[in-house]
């Protein structure tokens, strides 16, 4: 049991008695020091201890204090007295702990000194009801927007997508709060529309992952990083992939909302090339060139962290190195392998449907990026008799209706892969799980459009992480 001395005058004080009486009265014993009886609470309890007389009285204070307070609460409705109060305790005691309420900007020198500025509460609680402005914890932590929770609306970036893929650098997605109950994040968890969040990190980093919570589709690619990057590697590309690379990169870069490109080569040899890359750097294109062989993975893990990179680009001969493809799995990043159609003259996004989940899952980054491009998005059912793929057409129908985006779905009953590549201009999406991580003999053995995904290769082709 611990001794707090309340120094109290006016309706904020009474109704703070009150509370006390209520709440927390058997925690500890508290001695109030009072001079107009209105401040009275109606209950009484034999842990709380009146004393009537002038709290700015230093004698009478001081021999108050012959019971070793732990804390000292000043709420007081006068300048002067509240000033006067808060001197005459530490001319008795240096080092008490004192809260204070502050009703007039008070500036005190005092580390041991709380100053509750009554204008700034009002305020806080007050803009707490606005519409589209982030709740702060005002009783938790330090109060300073360290801890915040966040509604997930329609048409977010953040919707659909699992835990485990988004980037968090100094900040952490620690609840889930769905249907009024409690669901603790995993890296598979998948957030859903009108989940509420409970973030934690710094408060200005928290700040910018509000807006883009509630920043409605087309903001890829976040939330898995904030800048794309480009992957050379000179000892296994020709100069005519590598200027398809960078043309298709830098095209990319201009349409998507990547704040950088950086540009990474490994391996270097073709001077002329090299010289060509290195011109593009600048204020939004960060070039870094490995003269050293330091391996692939090493740098690329080094440059995830270091640049946050959302959207990793490739030449597709470099994404059928088999390690190389695993190692990018783990990474959890998306993946744009790039291929000798022109990113200029792409028309359409398409999907093969399967009765694959992964999906749904990926859907929100499949319309985010139709979207920036500007593309028309179709559906492949390649078996059109089966119902099996009833939920996903539906899904992706409602997500185009919040989104005010039209799709196709296309039915047939023709081999889908001897289909498309008669056709030209198509972005193809794909779940990045592992059916893409199948070795060559057994990927010619399946019939998964999924795992033959190589056989469309001709295409520009994006792997969303799934899990």
């Amino acid at each position: 049991m611990q001794n707090i001395l309340i120094l109290a005058d006016g309706i904020v004080a009474k109704h703070f008695l009150e509370r006390v009486i209520e709440n927390i009265a058997s925690k500890n014993n508290y001695f109030v020091v009072y001079t107009d009886a209105e401040v009275l609470p109606d209950k009484k309890t034999e842990n709380i201890k009146y004393y009537r007389f002038d709290p700015t009285s230093f004698v009478k204070i001081s021999y108050l204090f012959n019971d070793n307070f732990s804390q000292v609460l000043i709420i007081l409705k006068n300048r002067i007295d509240t000033v006067a109060s808060y001197e005459n305790i530490r001319r008795v005691d240096k080092n008490i702990n004192i809260v204070i309420l502050d009703r007039w900007n008070l500036r005190l020198d005092d580390q041991n000194a709380i100053l509750l500025n009554s204008n700034e509460i009002l305020a806080n609680s007050l803009i707490d009801y606005l519409p589209n402005v982030p709740k702060i914890a005002q009783n938790i932590g330090l109060g300073l927007g360290e801890i915040m929770e966040v509604l997930v609306p329609f048409g977010s970036s953040y919707a659909y997508r699992h835990i485990g893929v988004i980037e968090q650098k100094n900040w952490k997605i620690v609840a889930v709060y769905r249907k009024n109950r409690l669901v603790l994040p995993t890296p598979k968890l998948m957030i859903w529309p009108n989940d509420l969040l409970v973030v934690v990190g710094d408060p200005k980093v928290l700040k910018n992952i509000y807006r883009s919570i509630k920043s409605e589709i087309g903001q890829f690619p976040i939330p898995y990083g904030q800048n794309s990057y480009l992957f050379i590697d000179m000892s296994r590309l020709n100069g005519f992939e590598i200027e398809k690379s960078l043309e298709a990169t830098l095209s990319l870069h201009k349409r998507l909302k990547d704040k950088k490109l950086i540009i990474r080569v490994i391996n270097p040899s073709n001077i002329k090339i090299l010289r060509k890359i290195k011109d593009l750097d600048g204020k939004n294109i960060e070039v870094k060139i490995d003269y050293f062989e330091n391996g692939y993975k090493n740098i690329i893990l080094k440059d995830s962290k270091l640049w946050q990179i959302g959207l990793l680009l490739l030449y597709n001969k470099e994404f059928e190195n088999i390690e190389l493809k695993k190692f990018l799995y783990e990474l959890k990043i998306p993946i744009f392998s790039i291929s000798n159609e022109s990113i200029n003259s792409i028309k359409s996004s398409a999907i093969l449907l399967t009765k694959d989940i992964d999906l749904e899952h990926i859907s929100s980054s499949i319309f985010d990026i139709s979207i920036q491009l500007n593309l028309d998005l179709i559906l492949y059912d390649i078996d059109p008799d089966s119902n099996d793929k009833k939920d996903i057409i539906e899904h992706f129908e409602n997500l185009a209706s919040i989104f005010s985006k039209k799709i196709r779905v296309v039915k047939s009953k023709n081999n889908p892969i001897r289909e498309l590549r008669e056709k030209e201009n198509i972005l193809l999406f794909y779940p990045f799980n592992k059916k893409i991580l199948k070795n060559r003999v057994f990927r010619f053995l399946s019939t998964d459009s999924e795992v033959l995904y190589f056989k469309l290769n001709k295409f520009n082709q994006v792997f969303i992480p799934v899990d």
